[in-house]
């Protein structure tokens, strides 16, 4: 496990755990940086994750702040998919190469 996935699934365990709620601002990359001992990089990737997760909203010029709501505490992480398949060609139109 990678040392952001790590930080991302303790800061969703207090997420779950209540210790954070809905609406809360949780600490800035840099606090977090800092608080953990750990590159900004690292905390932007576990924020985007969580982020991805549903978990985390980014308000810009504001922080991260808590998108869980009491009601959906045990609801299903949301996943990010693709709504439709991507069509990949297998042939190549020589005549479109550019050499």
């Amino acid at each position: 496990m990678k040392l952001y996935e790590k930080l991302a699934d303790d800061i969703e365990r207090l997420i779950r755990q209540g210790v954070y709620r809905h609406g809360d601002r949780i600490p800035s990359v840099r606090q977090a940086s800092q608080q953990h001992r750990i590159s900004i990089t690292t905390v932007l990737h576990a924020y985007l994750l969580l982020e991805s997760r549903g978990l985390l909203e980014s308000r810009p010029q504001s922080g991260y702040f808590v998108n869980l709501r009491h009601d959906d505490n045990h609801a299903p992480v949301r996943e990010l998919r693709p709504s439709k398949p991507i069509a990949i060609s297998s042939s190549v139109d020589m005549s479109r190469l550019v050499l």
